[in-house]
């Protein structure tokens, strides 16, 4: 929670714009009352209402002026979720929503990178040889894209 705290605090000074998700637990000031995202939806009923699937609202975090979207997520069962994303920065709820969404394709990258091409793999202490695995396992996650989307292909396997 402190490095969230430091990361938000400096991307707030440096006027750089971060969206990230923030835990349901964490205290925040809502209209001066203190409460945790997850009272938020449940006691003040701040939720996305009827066809919404988010919503935002500004708040505060340890004396930080943050925005917070309430995003309602239904999975493939049907099931319905509430997650909660920060955001540095004010927009539409639905603009927080794509931004943060495009964070998922990088996740993934380093995903499959971690778990099948071996970039966790590295035992080298020197910063070169380090660059150079990095340099190579990106090389094959690349080749590996475009042999997908040649063969037209789902999945690498």
């Amino acid at each position: 929670m402190y490095r969230l705290l430091l990361l938000l605090t400096w991307c707030i000074e440096n006027k750089v714009k971060a969206e990230m998700r923030m835990r349901s637990s964490c205290v925040v000031v809502y209209k001066g009352k203190k409460l945790s995202p997850k009272q938020l939806v449940l006691e003040r009923n701040v939720r996305p209402r009827g066809r919404q699937t988010c919503r935002a609202v500004s708040l505060k975090w340890h004396n930080i002026d943050l925005e917070i979207t309430i995003v309602r997520r239904i999975d493939k069962h049907g099931n319905e979720s509430i997650v909660f994303q920060v955001a540095t920065y004010k927009a539409r709820p639905e603009a927080h929503v794509a931004h943060y969404q495009k964070r998922w394709a990088i996740e993934m990258i380093f995903r499959r990178s971690k778990q099948s091409l071996g970039l966790q793999e590295c035992q080298s202490r020197s910063l070169q040889l380090q660059h150079n695995h990095v340099a190579a396992v990106l090389l094959a996650y690349a080749i590996t894209q475009l042999e997908m989307k040649k063969r037209k292909l789902d999945t690498p396997v």
